[in-house]
């Protein structure tokens, strides 16, 4: 916001504020108006509203609607009732025409006897009236009727007006704030007030109502017809029954579709009874109640929803969304299982229903057949394939998964294989689909298998191990068996094969009818070796690698990295417990020779690392070393080109990438040193070499700490540096290989030397002595190769004096830092002598142990040092271009290995350097002395001095 608009804010802030009323002190406020803090929460009033208006408007829409129909029940139930009393009311007084009809009898009576001349006295008719019982109740109670019935039409026109006054009232004013202030007032009256009991009580009014009117209805017919008014007992019984049905059942099962307005009465009366009943907590009111309890996870119930889900949906197009929605509720990348278990029972029946249009694996076989027959565009298909692709991905690691945490499951709850033959054979003659996701559903989809046929052969293990009758035993693990086939094997195994075989051929001879125990415990035994042999871990490994090989090997010919190519390898490292994946590449656990086939993809694979990246080499790599096989089978030589080409072809950070995941398996430095220790041919030699080298690069040669991985490759080297073939020897890296290998241990000699320089203790001599007595070695080593004619300082018998102590340290790191400079001269050598302008030697690191050091370096350092700088500056690389390697070298490093050249001791030596440096201040091209050349040059100069002086004999002699 620019400064104007804040300011302007800020303005009409202060004007809202300063208009506000001042409600501390005053008794009438006066009319609202809206402040800028009003304003300010205006969204979180709009949040209040949206949810808050659905609310209301679904309810006040529900009232209406039931008024609506109760208008228009009580209007007609009351002209109808109405008729009836018309009727019944006559009842309550006399007839005249029953008094007429009796005064008529009297008459009659005496005109007969007058004529028979007879005398008869015939009396007046009784005119007193009493009504009958029948009638009088039958009145009372369709009186009661219709009164209630017109209460309930009144109440319910207030209702609908109540209704429309609250909508009229809450979207009277525009503003949100408003609207939210008017609602929130209007609700919470209306909670307050018991509006919502009060609409409750309207329709229990007017079924009372039609219980008075039945009441009545039977007391209307009793003085008229005794059967017809059984009957009409019986209907009214029945009545009164099912609505005492209807009012109770909601309170025992919470799903019934059944209710009356009683059935919230009875709730509340018994709620805490009733919630505890239906394993619910609070103070919920029936429909609070139905909806937290449906809210509680029923897998039956969830998966006949999906199954009616996908039966409706009929056509193949249709599926794409269930696919997506499949795959939506079965994945969680955030987890470690990377799906969702929780959601197995809602996606189980889809997967596992014998009905193939409910069958959503069925679905997606069926769908991926008729592919090339689909409609629209190819990029959509292509993400139609695609999306069943990951769905069949997405179902593989939940059953495998599911399968992995429910080990002990019974065999007959879930099938053996969830995906079958067929689709695997679908898919890898489907070159169309996707090639990323198909190489991973593949791998997953056989990953599968493999735990549902070694699941199948542990329930087998199982059944043989239960207290049962030996029959019974074999029929059982018969009935396990009988799901597999020799087909499911699709992993080269012979000796899995034919024990698998064999435990077919002794299954069957245990049909044979009349069998005895004897017999049965016989073929017992024989089944329990077979089984022990399949159980064989070696077994499954050969299993494990030939799903891995497979998935590796479809990768690198399509020269992509597979979809989740991560997850999918810890999901096959992960169906086995017992062979995790540090096993799988463990030679410990061998296999068959017929079985190690499938680790031999090296061999085959492309050297260019844009084509195979390093992470899906590495694993190439990783699998050849999975048995013992990998330095010595037939295409050995091979594979170990592949690999030298593609490190030699590495970017450094591919190499370092290639180098670290190996490091916990050093699989790289058993090649080097078994062909560095043979006759190889010149182009695997020069090859080993130049992998050699990027080896070194890859893990720490330029570092300023030596690893213990390094340290221990580089020692390998030293010990066959001896005895190299002349191939090697002869090779232009040769030198730059072997002084690599001598600057790596003097480097680890150094770091351990100023580790010794300060921790002497004489207390703790013992653990002192545990370091020296290694690092002399280390010491004695690589001095017999460098300086072979000089004694390495013997450090004194420990515990001794401190300044014993540190005596022999300067001693000792004088010697090291003589072979120190020794290995700086090879590499100025190297680099004076190479003609194709590449940098060697980590000259970064190289002058840090000696640029201050002030002791003594023995003078056949010195001279080789010299002569090394001679060399160079025979070669004036001041006058060669400044991003040549060997101007660098004279520009940035030679002159900055000391400050202050005090180590220079010989005379010869300083001759050497003097003679370097004056022809480079005598050469025409001369731009000035370069870093601490000129104090190297005093420095000489004054050892010469000192020289000569000492060989001049006095004047007076």
């Amino acid at each position: 916001m620019s400064t104007t608009s804040a300011l302007s804010s800020q303005l009409e802030d202060l004007e809202k504020n300063k208009n506000e009323p001042d409600t501390n002190g005053a008794e009438h406020p006066g009319r609202f108006k809206p402040t800028s803090d009003d304003d300010a929460s205006f969204g979180l009033w709009n949040m209040y509203l949206s949810q808050a208006h659905e609310y209301d408007k679904t309810l006040l829409e529900g009232w209406k609607k039931d008024m609506d129909g109760m208008l228009l029940f009580s209007a007609l139930y009351s002209a109808s009732l109405t008729a009836l009393i018309v009727e019944s009311y006559k009842k309550l007084q006399p007839d005249p025409e029953d008094l007429t009809t009796s005064l008529l009898t009297t008459i009659s009576l005496q005109l007969t006897s007058i004529s028979n001349g007879t005398t008869m006295t015939v009396g007046l008719p009784d005119t007193s009236f009493k009504p009958m019982a029948s009638s009088l109740i039958c009145n009372m109670l369709w009186f009661l009727s219709l009164a209630l019935a017109l209460t309930c039409s009144l109440l319910a026109t207030f209702v609908q007006q109540w209704t429309r006054d609250f909508l009229h009232k809450t979207s009277m004013r525009p503003s949100p704030v408003v609207q939210a202030r008017v609602l929130a007032f209007s609700y919470f009256g209306l909670r307050r007030f018991g509006m919502h009991t009060f609409v409750d009580v309207i329709p229990v009014l007017l079924h009372i109502s039609l219980f008075l009117f039945f009441a009545g209805l039977v007391a209307f017919l009793l003085p008229v017809n005794l059967p017809l008014t059984i009957l009409m007992a019986c209907v009214l019984f029945i009545f009164m029954l099912v609505y005492s049905a209807l009012t109770l059942h909601p309170l025992l099962s919470l799903d019934t579709p059944y209710r009356t307005p009683v059935s919230d009465l009875l709730w509340r009366i018994a709620n805490s009874f009733a919630v505890q009943g239906h394993g619910l907590d609070g103070d919920l009111s029936l429909t609070e109640a139905i909806v937290e309890k449906s809210l509680h996870k029923s897998p039956d119930r969830d998966g006949r929803c999906m199954e009616f889900t996908m039966k409706l949906l009929n056509h193949d197009t249709e599926l794409v969304p269930m696919f997506e929605a499949v795959s939506d509720a079965i994945i969680s990348f955030g987890t470690t299982s990377g799906v969702r278990l929780a959601n197995f029972g809602i996606v189980a029946p889809l997967i596992q229903s014998p009905n193939p249009e409910n069958n959503i694996i069925s679905r997606i076989h069926h769908f991926i057949s008729v592919s090339g027959s689909l409609a629209g565009y190819a990029e959509a298909r292509a993400y139609k394939m695609q999306l069943c692709l990951y769905t069949l991905n997405s179902l593989a690691w939940l059953v495998i998964q599911h399968g992995i945490e429910n080990v002990g499951s019974d065999y007959s709850q879930y099938p053996v294989f969830w995906f079958q033959r067929d689709l695997l054979e679908l898919l890898s003659s489907s070159p169309s689909l996707p090639k990323s996701y198909l190489i991973s559903t593949i791998a997953a989809l056989r990953t599968s298998r493999v735990q549902g046929f070694r699941r199948c052969i542990e329930w087998m293990s199982k059944a043989l191990s239960s207290s049962k009758a030996n029959t019974e035993r074999l029929a059982e693990v018969r009935s396990i068996f009988s799901n597999l086939s020799r087909e499911d094997i699709d992993w080269t195994s012979e000796k899995f094969t034919h024990h698998f075989n064999q435990l077919g051929s002794t299954l069957q001879s245990a049909c044979m009818s009349g069998m005895t125990e004897t017999d049965a415990a016989a073929l017992v035994q024989q089944v329990q070796e077979d089984i022990a042999q399949l159980m064989d871990m070696s077994r499954w490994k050969a299993a494990l690698i030939s799903v891995l090989s497979q998935f590796l090997s479809e990768a690198a010919d399509a020269a992509l990295v597979p979809f989740e190519m991560d997850m999918v390898l810890t999901l096959i490292y992960s169906i086995m417990p017992e062979i995790p994946e540090s096993k799988v590449f463990d030679q410990s656990l061998d296999i068959e020779e017929d079985e190690a086939q499938a680790t031999y993809l090296l061999q085959s694979t492309s050297t260019d690392p844009e084509s195979v990246s390093p992470e899906l080499f590495t694993l190439v790599f990783r699998l050849l070393f999975s048995t013992k096989r990998a330095l010595h089978y037939t295409g050995a030589v091979e594979s170990r080109l592949v690999l030298y080409k593609y490190l030699h072809k590495c970017t450094a950070e591919q190499r370092k990438l290639l180098t670290e995941s190996d490091s916990a398996c050093p699989s790289m430095e058993e090649c080097i040193f078994l062909d560095l220790c043979s006759d190889c041919d010149v182009n695997l030699a020069s090859l080993c070499l130049l992998a050699l080298n990027r080896v070194y690069l890859g893990i720490g040669l330029f570092k300023s700490t030596v690893s213990p991985r390094l340290l221990s490759f580089a020692k390998g080297v030293f010990r066959l540096i001896p005895t190299a073939s002349t191939n090697f020897t002869q090779y232009r890296w040769w030198s730059k290989t072997s002084t690599d290998t001598e600057r790596i241990l003097c480097k680890d000699i150094i770091k351990k030397l100023e580790h010794l320089s300060h921790g002497y203790d004489i207390p703790n001599s013992h653990d002192i002595s545990s370091f020296i007595t290694p690092t002399i070695g280390d010491i004695h080593t690589l001095g017999q190769r460098l300086l072979p004619e000089l004694p390495v300082p013997e450090c004194p018998p420990l515990p001794c004096p401190p300044d014993r102590y540190q005596h022999w340290i300067t001693e000792i790191q004088c010697y090291v830092l003589s072979m120190h400079l020794l290995i700086t001269a090879k590499y100025i050598n190297i680099l004076a002598e190479d003609t194709q302008g590449e940098v060697f030697g980590d000259f970064n690191n190289i002058g840090i142990p000696i640029v201050m050091f002030q002791g003594h370096i023995y003078e056949i350092a010195q001279l080789h040092f010299a002569k090394s700088v001679m060399e160079l500056m025979s070669l004036r690389p001041w006058n060669q271009p400044m991003e040549s390697s060997k101007s660098r070298l004279f520009h940035n490093f030679i002159w900055c290995l000391s400050t202050n050249w005090c180590w220079v001791t010989d005379m010869e030596s300083a001759k050497i350097l003097a003679e370097a440096i004056q022809r480079h201040k005598s050469d025409a091209n001369f731009n000035g002395i370069v870093w601490y050349e000129d104090v190297c040059l005093a420095r000489c100069m004054g050892v010469i001095r000192e020289a000569e002086t000492v060989e001049e004999p006095p004047v007076s002699q």
